[in-house]
């Protein structure tokens, strides 16, 4: 025979159903870790693949044959963490699943791009490019993945997390774009403003990731910025910047560069490892606290049916002196007049101000991430109608909002408003 559902029943489900979405969120952090990883190891491939390119095969074979066979292994690591992320959440929506098919596509043909850099049968950019774009899928699906968390705390470190991992990308580039000026021993105009433009691009990012960072975080970025290698890469940075086109570089420079930059990845990549341990602590402190709130609540409803006290309940919701607005939040009319404290409704009223609670913690971390993407819309119109570079269209953007003294979010609202309506 069914048992009769009850108040009491939803209360208990609506408690399980925050320790499952905490424990699935525990699976996600495991598989954004997963996508870390692979990001950071991809990068060093691509680093190892441009100087075994530039090189005409010369230099760092071993060193890239030794990244590709590690790379082998973890790409079978991700793709279970992968399979445990998506079984864990069934209800992925379709812009992830669509971007997680684009990627396990690109795993697919990595083994074909590897051979054609093998065999030197792909240019120095060409190899860039190819690299980049599997990164940029993999740092993308880690975006979507921030976009759908509901826990405030996690969501806000998750946006943290990608805007230091985008500026690492952009940091990987610029390493690569070096070397190869330094390779080519003269300075290339077209190189020479790519490499301004993942500068700034870097700037960005590092400023978002110091935003929504914890102050240890922080502390560790800043450490990182006054440190001899970062004064020496700048001064490298420098020479490449500042030189004039067709101007001779050094091409024993390379090497130095590489291993500047190299080190500066690896100072950014503990931060990473850092941020990411720091939400696996934060979760095993909320899944905790979620079960022992569970266990809590399922003590005081025994203690309720065990004193039949389900009158309070029944009264409360024909008290007709609380306004209907309060009554569907549990609230009373007024502070000093509270439900009884051995009542369901009592629980009730906890519940709907915890989740009250994190809907608001939750609303600027979902604002950042919305503003995020409308920018960037805004951005690719400019690039695509204009034909301006992705630097070049965010300071249109920039200098749009300071001449007119209006938010950026609002100068991109408006650039997407006017390519809506008919011309």
């Amino acid at each position: 025979m069914q048992t009769e559902i009850t108040s009491e029943h939803t209360i208990i489900l609506a408690k399980i159903r925050h320790v499952e979405e905490l424990e699935r969120l525990v699976i996600c952090t495991e598989f954004v870790e997963s996508l870390g990883q692979m990001i950071h190891q991809i990068q060093a491939e691509r680093g190892a693949s441009c100087l075994y390119l530039a090189s005409a095969g010369q230099r760092f074979a071993k060193e890239r044959a030794d990244l590709v066979a590690h790379n082998t292994s973890l790409d079978i690591q991700f793709k279970q963490a992968l399979q445990k992320h998506l079984d864990a959440n069934p209800l992925a929506d379709a812009r992830q699943l669509t971007l997680v098919s684009w990627v396990l596509l690109g795993f697919d043909q990595l083994t074909a791009l590897r051979h054609q850099v093998t065999l030197q049968k792909i240019s120095f950019i060409d190899c860039i490019q190819s690299f980049t774009r599997l990164i940029g899928s993999l740092v993308s699906l880690i975006f979507e993945i921030t976009d759908n968390t509901v826990n405030s705390k996690i969501s806000t470190s998750l946006l943290a997390l990608y805007n230091l991992v985008q500026g690492k990308e952009f940091a990987g580039q610029e390493r690569a774009v070096g070397a190869y000026m330094f390779g080519s021993a003269s300075v290339q105009q077209p190189h020479q403003q790519k490499l301004l433009e993942l500068i700034a691009l870097q700037e960005r990012h590092f400023e978002s990731f110091c935003q929504f960072a914890s102050p240890a975080l922080r502390e560790a970025w800043a450490s990182a910025g006054v440190t001899e290698n970062e004064r020496k890469h700048q001064q490298y940075q420098a020479k490449l910047t500042g030189a004039r086109p067709g101007q001779a570089l050094q091409a024993k420079d390379a090497d130095c560069w590489f291993e500047l930059c190299s080190q500066r990845l690896t100072e950014l990549w503990q931060i990473q490892c850092q941020l990411i341990s720091d939400m696996h602590q934060t979760l095993q402190i909320l899944v905790a606290e979620a079960q022992q709130d569970l266990a809590n609540t399922r003590k005081h409803l025994q203690q309720l049916q065990d004193k039949a006290s389900v009158s309070s309940r029944d009264s409360a919701f024909f008290n007709l002196s609380i306004p209907v607005e309060n009554a569907y939040g549990f609230l009373t009319d007024t502070a000093s007049q509270p439900y009884p404290i051995e009542s369901v409704i009592s629980l009730l009223q906890q519940q709907s101000q915890q989740i009250a609670e994190m809907e608001s913690e939750l609303s600027e971390t979902k604002k950042a991430l919305t503003e995020r993407k409308q920018i960037e819309r805004a951005k690719g119109l400019l690039m695509s109608t204009l034909g301006l570079s992705e630097v070049d269209a965010y300071k249109t953007m920039r200098s749009t909002a300071m001449e007119q003294k209006r938010k950026i979010i609002d100068v991109a609202e408006n650039i997407l408003l006017q390519h809506k309506q008919p011309q």
